[in-house]
């Protein structure tokens, strides 16, 4: 920092003696911002090929940094002990979170400092990507020019920048962010003249070098933040926390970020960890094909992910079955699917139970998976033809697309398409029967892609409760998502860490009961009185299972409510068999025995969601 002159000194204390007198005043706020930018901030090396040494406050007896002497990437975060299920592995900072939803910044300057700029922001063109960007930034920025500590924890991080130079869609992006937010500081120097001053004088450290540190501010941003996650497991920001950003990705975790206490966020495992392992979380929705998993790691952050689940031969989120044992057998993988797409199979009978297959049942499977991948890729209204014309069609325009398109541009627009395509009304009841045909032949299960995008899009976008029929074929479609997607999907067993994950199964029952209420009509359940005592002991039992402590209140209302409303209902079932004949009905791939409900997850594995031996006893 030039020194400053016996008059910059002076001028300097008058004005801060002015703007000191209010300081919830902007005038302070845009004094002591002007104060904070003259102050040393670090140069980032080149490419990150200097090694620094690590600001460690991370290390403890439950855990340690490794590779502190290696440069930023290379870096990683083991336990020290083991580690049982559910052990706090470190506590997730919230000075530089921006909530989707603002209810007030975490810290006082935090908020200050972004009046000084919001009318600017607002003013901006930026699309929404970039505006999450540019205000992240700025909230990484106070608390980098506020926080020492916090500073030397940013400093430790990945910039990337040789890789974010070669990436033009991502350099584009950075250089958009970076020109917006030094017009904006611009915009303030010319609106405040001590910034102005030290601006000219060339005292501003981060403007130095076309602001060089800035540049690598936003790299930081973009590389480093992550998703928070509420207590129902919802996103509910981003946030940039850099002791969180040192533990590298799996696609197969063993750690994730939790709300444990009122805006209070934890980091728990939610798989034992053994001493010397290797901590880890996801950095993406690890539930995809690995050529999507693949795409969104290496744009986004910059790596080809090595972990167990990239590793296997076998893709487990895009392989066809044995439909007899459900053992997953050799398949093409999505890359050759989107170069040839009518491969059909490559073993003629099951190596476990030597079951043949059936070639007939697995081209047409094959087919409705390709069509269902045309209906996310291929963005058309609709035809004025039968459906089976509809399919057909669809099939030939996939084939084109692939025969115009490589398979690499093609991955990148479906994961663009996922967030975007629409199901045309028109087609729904077709797209139903398709994905009954799907689970009945099991050649493919409704976890791997496509099926589990089509299914959650039906759920969300085309299920609505307007009477008991159609109530009851909403429900049906989220017990499938939440049974036969979601839960099989999650093989680091994450989704018991949501105690949540019951709740709106709950709340959708009880909705269904006060349709029926008014409809008062027999059901596939039996009569009114019937089907009545069946929604009421299943919503009971799943009431039940929300453990959530900020949802206690809510949820013992709902219990009382149920006691209180069907006590008098003579029970002629128990709460098992009531659950049997709710998943029978909805067929969401559940395995059911005398005592207990369980599914199999992506790896096989027998996963147990309850048990019933003592659930008799409710209501």
């Amino acid at each position: 920092m030039s020194p400053l002159s016996t008059l910059d000194k002076f001028n300097i204390a008058k004005l801060q003696s002015e703007a000191s007198r209010n300081k919830d005043s902007p005038e302070y706020w845009k004094f002591r911002l002007a104060i904070k930018l003259i102050q040393d901030v670090y140069i980032f090396p080149n490419d990150e090929s200097c090694k620094r040494e690590f600001y460690d406050t991370i290390s403890n007896d439950r855990m340690k940094v490794m590779g502190k002497e290696l440069t930023p990437g290379e870096r990683s975060v083991v336990a020290n002990v083991d580690l049982a299920i559910g052990s706090q592995v470190m506590n997730v900072s919230t000075g530089a979170v921006l909530f989707d939803v603002q209810d007030g910044a975490p810290t006082k300057y935090s908020t200050n400092y972004q009046k000084i700029f919001q009318s600017m922001i607002i003013a901006t063109k930026s699309n929404k990507d970039s505006n999450r960007i540019i205000l992240l930034t700025f909230l990484v920025l106070f608390n980098y020019l506020e926080d020492s500590e916090f500073a030397s924890k940013v400093n430790n991080l990945c910039t990337h920048q040789r890789q974010i130079r070669l990436a033009s869609e991502v350099r584009n992006f950075r250089d958009s962010v970076k020109s917006q937010m030094v017009e904006m500081f611009h915009a303030y120097f010319k609106e405040y003249s001590l910034a102005m001053e030290f601006f000219k004088k060339g005292q501003i450290k981060m403007s130095k070098s076309n602001w060089k540190f800035l540049e690598n501010l936003i790299n930081v941003v973009m590389v480093n933040h992550s998703i928070l996650k509420n207590h129902h497991y919802e996103r509910i920001g981003v946030f940039l926390d850099p002791q969180y950003a040192i533990i590298n990705h799996s696609c197969l975790p063993n750690c994730l970020q939790i709300e444990s206490g009122f805006q209070v966020f934890s980091v728990v495992n939610s798989l034992p960890i053994q001493a010397n392992e290797e901590v880890t979380v996801n950095y993406i929705d690890v539930h995809a094909p690995a050529e999507i998993r693949a795409h969104k790691l290496s744009t986004k952050y910059h790596f080809h992910c090595q972990c167990q689940l990239c590793l296997q031969k076998q893709d487990v989120f895009f392989t066809m079955q044995c439909n007899e044992c459900l053992k997953q057998i050799k398949s093409s993988s999505l890359t050759s699917v989107l170069t040839t797409p009518n491969t059909i199979l490559k073993e003629q009978s099951c190596s476990k139970c030597f079951h043949p297959f059936d070639l007939d049942v697995y081209t047409r499977q094959i087919q409705i998976r390709n069509f269902f991948i045309a209906i996310i890729l291929i963005p058309k209204s609709n035809y004025n033809i039968n459906d089976e014309g509809y399919f057909s069609l669809l099939l030939k325009e996939f084939a084109g697309l692939i025969e115009r398109n490589g398979a690499t541009s093609l991955i990148k627009l479906l994961i663009e398409s996922i967030e975007t395509f629409q199901i045309v009304p028109s087609r729904v009841t077709f797209l139903k029967h398709l994905i009954d045909e799907v689970m009945t032949t099991k050649v493919f299960a409704l976890y791997t892609f496509p099926f589990n995008v089509i299914v959650q899009k039906i759920s969300n976008d085309v299920c609505e409760c307007t009477d008991f029929d159609t109530g009851l074929e909403s429900l049906k479609y989220y017990s499938r998502v939440l049974f036969a997607v979601k839960f099989p999907a999650d093989l680091s067993s994450q989704l018991f860490f949501d105690e949540c994950i019951f709740l709106e199964l709950a709340q959708r029952i009880e909705k269904l009961m006060t349709v029926l209420v008014e409809e008062r009509v027999g059901t596939f359940f039996g009569t009114f009185e019937e089907s009545m005592e069946l929604f009421a002991r299943c919503a009971y039992f799943f009431y039940k299972h929300v453990n959530c402590k900020f949802e206690t209140e809510q949820v013992e209302e709902k219990l009382l409510q149920l006691r209180q409303g069907y006590h008098s209902i003579k029970s002629k079932r128990s709460i098992h068999s009531c659950l049997e004949r709710l998943f029978s009905y909805a067929n969401a791939n559940i395995f059911i025995t005398k005592t207990r409900f369980l599914i199999f997850n992506a790896r096989q594995e027998q996963v147990t969601l309850f048990h019933t031996f003592d659930s008799d006893e409710y209501m």
